[in-house]
């Protein structure tokens, strides 16, 4: 572990001395950054073309206050609604959810602190822990809801804060901000595909259960994998449901059923949250104009809040279906996201005139 560390400290050394690490360093012909007007240190703006103040501030202090709102809300409901009345044993909203509230969380610390001191290195340290719970969320889905406290996991999660901090302080200016941009929109198209596909799956067990699938035998299930049998119990529960539904209101007509959302349903709402966020992400990077800018801030104010209404919508997941991962295909989410991510840099940089 020692020897590890040592490793690790001279190559963080040998890297400062190659690019010549200094807080205010700059690359030959980069854009002239702006200045923030708090605290008076460079941020990662450059010229922004019809630029507002009023309406950008307004625009981003709106944002912040609808993020609070909403997850103070959410915590609010879970933690004094939800939770209370649930049954000894039963009163917990589970990790995926649990991920999603901390995400919800470092969201709004990562925006009421741009809206203070603006975007850069100082605050890339709020930033880069609203993409570590992105990640976290991906390597949820991925391993189908395995502790979020496994040992493995929270080294990787402190190894992930730990290099992307590195890179941003000793890199200099516009490639610190490149890095960090690439990388959180590299995490953005990729949440946004997963919770797509997590999306579709569910809706495709839930059209299985309306349609009446058959369930196999006995004698099948010696022939199915784990994964199979798991999402055939989940079918035939959905079928049940429905059958016990349907003689409650045959016994009763007049008596009014509280039907439960589908589950898929309230997936769509993170879906949805995730593929704004992204979108919005794009945009900005696309090109540096005023009104990009002001969609991207609004954007805040409607997906983060989104993501908090699915928390209370689904308040443990526990009727989440998580698809059978093929790590092939998790690649291959990885690839794209990170090449959509390239792809939109390389128009930005293309667009602005930027040389490197």
């Amino acid at each position: 572990m020692i020897s590890q560390l040592l490793q690790f400290l001279f190559l963080a050394i040998l890297g400062a001395n190659l690019v010549d690490a200094k807080w205010l360093s700059v690359i030959p012909n980069a854009p002239v950054r702006s200045i923030s007007k708090v605290f008076g240190i460079p941020t990662w703006l450059s010229h922004i073309e019809d630029y507002d103040d009023d309406a950008m501030n307004a625009t981003t202090v709106f944002s912040v206050v609808c993020i609070a709102v909403s997850t103070v809300y959410a915590l609010y409901y879970l933690a004094f609604i939800y939770v209370p009345t649930q049954a000894r044993g039963r009163q917990s909203i589970g990790p995926f959810n649990t991920l999603v509230m901390l995400y919800l969380i470092a969201t709004f610390f990562a925006t009421f602190s741009f809206s203070v001191m603006s975007v850069g290195r100082i605050w890339a340290s709020f930033g880069v822990f609203h993409n570590l719970f992105e990640i976290a969320l991906l390597s949820h889905i991925m391993f189908r809801q395995k502790s979020i406290m496994q040992r493995r996991f929270v080294a990787t999660c402190f190894i992930y804060l730990l290099l992307t901090m590195f890179i941003v302080i000793i890199a200099p200016w516009p490639l610190d901000a490149l890095f960090f941009k690439f990388q959180g929109l590299a995490t953005d198209f990729s949440l946004s595909i997963d919770l797509g596909r997590l999306y579709y799956h569910n809706k495709s067990i839930h059209r299985k259960a309306s349609v009446g699938t058959m369930i196999p035998s006995s004698d099948d299930e010696e022939d199915s994998d784990e994964y199979t049998k798991e999402c055939d119990l989940l079918i035939q529960q959905l079928q049940q449901q429905q059958v016990e539904q349907e003689k409650q209101m045959d016994a009763d007509p007049k008596k009014v059923m509280s039907m439960m959302v589908p589950v898929h349903k309230n997936i769509s709402v993170l879906y949805t949250a995730a593929l704004l966020h992204a979108v919005g992400n794009a945009l900005v990077t696309f090109s540096n104009h005023f009104y990009l800018w002001i969609i991207f801030q609004f954007i805040y104010a409607i997906s983060f809040p989104m993501y908090a209404y699915y928390c209370i919508a689904e308040p443990n997941a526990s009727r989440v279906s998580f698809y059978k991962v093929d790590y092939a295909k998790e690649a291959l989410v990885m690839v794209m996201g990170a090449t959509l991510a390239g792809v939109s840099i390389a128009v930005g940089i293309y667009n602005s005139g930027i040389k490197l």
